[in-house]
């Protein structure tokens, strides 16, 4: 008998060791459960400390003199064939370059701003068929070039809100003013964040020059200006991403046209309103290294009568 109470003893002990086991499994599990979760919302909150500080700083930055950026892209190809008999052209070479840049220097404070903006493009390609015909250097063979240049001044009026004066140029670099155009404004200039500018400028004096640059085929009309700016940079996976938008746009008062070429076989009526739309992007590989890609589009009578402008280049990207 007693050997029976021993056993019924034991037996009692190990299965309240077992339900106290089991209790404490379940306490452990729920303690990981609520670290788990304290864990997360303090890294939230971390997070957002991390984002608040970099916005102050961005606010610090600009408010304390010249904020200032570079991005661009360049691609580079080479391409050769000798006597390789399944190619169309069985002796033939090519050799292609492109180069894209946006740069930027800003100034604000408290009542003023001050905004400049640089935009260029360029690309060449030279190809030789293997015809013995002479081919001209690369960079005497131009495929894209691309000039932009803006400077806007402001005094705020409000926080986004600002009375302002524009001068922008839009051209190309080794043809200047072959085609191009001027405007010189005033208006009001919005800024919804430090991202995005977006200037309104009803009056604005906006002079052109067609292809061949000559005085008698440049004309001037008075009319309404708009440009939009966005530049931004994000962060996925670790890679940064940046972005640059710019809209511009002037359409006169007068519908009066001007006559370009006056007297030539090719002499042509066309006005002068006239907008542009280039875009940057840039994907970020290694170290500010990566994967560029640039997009234009424009529309001009004075230069291409009744045609849309279109241009696009891919390349290796850095940006600092």
């Amino acid at each position: 008998m007693r050997n029976f109470y021993f056993a019924l003893i034991a037996f009692m002990f190990f299965a309240m060791n077992t339900n106290a086991q089991d209790m404490s499994l379940e306490q452990l599990k729920a303690k990981k459960t609520d670290l788990a979760t304290q864990a997360k919302a303090a890294q939230a909150t971390a997070d957002k400390l991390v984002a608040d500080l970099g916005g102050l700083q961005k606010e610090i930055d600009i408010l304390s003199g010249w904020t200032k950026g570079v991005s661009g892209n360049v691609g580079f190809n080479l391409n050769s064939s000798d006597s390789w008999v399944a190619a169309p052209n069985p002796t033939s070479s090519s050799t292609g370059l492109g180069v894209g840049l946006a740069a930027f220097a800003n100034k604000m404070s408290e009542k003023t701003m001050f905004r400049n903006k640089g935009l260029l493009n360029l690309a060449w390609q030279q190809v030789d068929l293997g015809t013995g015909t002479d081919v001209p250097d690369l960079f005497d063979s131009g495929t894209l070039d691309l000039l932009n240049i803006s400077s806007l001044y402001g005094y705020r009026i409000h926080p986004k809100f600002a009375i302002s004066a524009l001068g922008e140029l839009n051209t190309s670099l080794f043809n200047f003013l072959k085609p191009g155009a001027l405007d010189i404004g005033i208006g009001g200039t919005w800024t919804p964040s430090n991202n995005l500018v977006v200037v309104v400028h009803p009056l604005n004096y906006h002079y052109a020059w067609a292809a061949d640059g000559t005085g008698a085929d440049a004309s001037g009309a008075l009319g309404l200006k708009v440009r939009a700016d966005y530049t931004n940079s994000y962060v996925v996976m670790g890679k940064k991403i940046g972005l640059s938008s710019t809209f511009t746009a002037f359409q006169p008062y007068s519908d009066t046209k001007t006559i370009f070429n006056p007297g030539a076989d090719d002499q042509y009526e066309a006005g002068l309103a006239e907008l542009t739309w280039l875009n940057t992007i840039s994907f970020e590989v290694w170290n500010g290294i990566g994967v560029g890609i640039g997009a234009g589009l424009r529309s001009a009578d004075f230069e291409a009568l009744d045609q849309t402008q279109t241009y696009y280049n891919l390349g290796l990207s850095y940006g600092f």
